[in-house]
């Protein structure tokens, strides 16, 4: 375990905010997906217009969860006629990444992520852990300098910003954080009263707004 700790410390970072009108979640692309612009290879996934995964470590392994996210959310929906979200469903991701865990004979899913999710018209963050445990929480950081992230985050939620407050700080921080920073490496989805379906992402043009502010500033 002590690798895949490792693995994901030196990761693409992602970055969740719960805000005073929405959600935000940032996922830092590869160098080399930025480059040959694929985006197959994206490591932010939209199961449905209420639910986003968002991973970081290895991609293949991410894409392993995805597909069981997306086959348990099928197989809920026909049952029982709503929509896997929440809890229920962390905690059904959190216990395939467990099982990986149990047995030597079985290579562990190298990758940890968000799950953002819509419950009631309620926005809700979860970690999802590479060891199979998972937790509801306001903010988080993942992958590469995902501690100086964190220390920020909670500055930010004892300000109680909006969405677009919060597109200009962790842009900001990234920035800073990050050499050689380029905006065309960043994925931004947003719940808010404004932006209810999580369905697609961010558009560039507002990527480009903030970052026209950020050199301004």
């Amino acid at each position: 375990m002590e690798y895949i700790q490792k693995k994901i410390h030196r990761s693409t970072t992602i970055v969740a905010l719960t805000c005073r009108d929405g959600l935000v979640i940032f996922a830092e692309k590869e160098s080399g997906i930025v480059n040959k612009n694929l985006e197959d290879r994206s490591l932010t996934v939209f199961l449905n217009k209420i639910n986003i995964l968002v991973g970081t470590g290895l991609f293949q392994d991410f894409q392993r969860i995805v597909e069981r996210a997306k086959i348990d959310s099928i197989a809920f929906r026909e049952n029982f006629s709503s929509i896997l979200v929440g809890k229920v469903l962390a905690s059904r991701i959190a216990s395939l990444i467990h099982l990986q865990t149990r047995y030597w004979h079985i290579r562990p899913l190298c990758c940890s992520l968000f799950l953002g999710s819509v419950n009631l018209n309620i926005p809700e963050l979860f970690v999802i852990t590479f060891t199979g445990h998972h937790f509801k929480c306001f903010s988080g950081a993942l992958g590469d300098k995902s501690e100086i992230f964190r220390i920020s985050m909670d500055k930010y939620l004892e300000n109680s910003m909006t969405c677009l407050e919060s597109f200009l700080k962790i842009y900001k921080l990234f920035k800073k954080t990050k050499k050689n920073f380029n905006f065309r490496s960043l994925e931004i989805s947003c719940f808010s009263e404004n932006k209810t379906p999580l369905k697609t992402p961010i558009s560039c043009n507002l990527i480009l707004e903030v970052d026209r502010q950020t050199r301004v500033d």
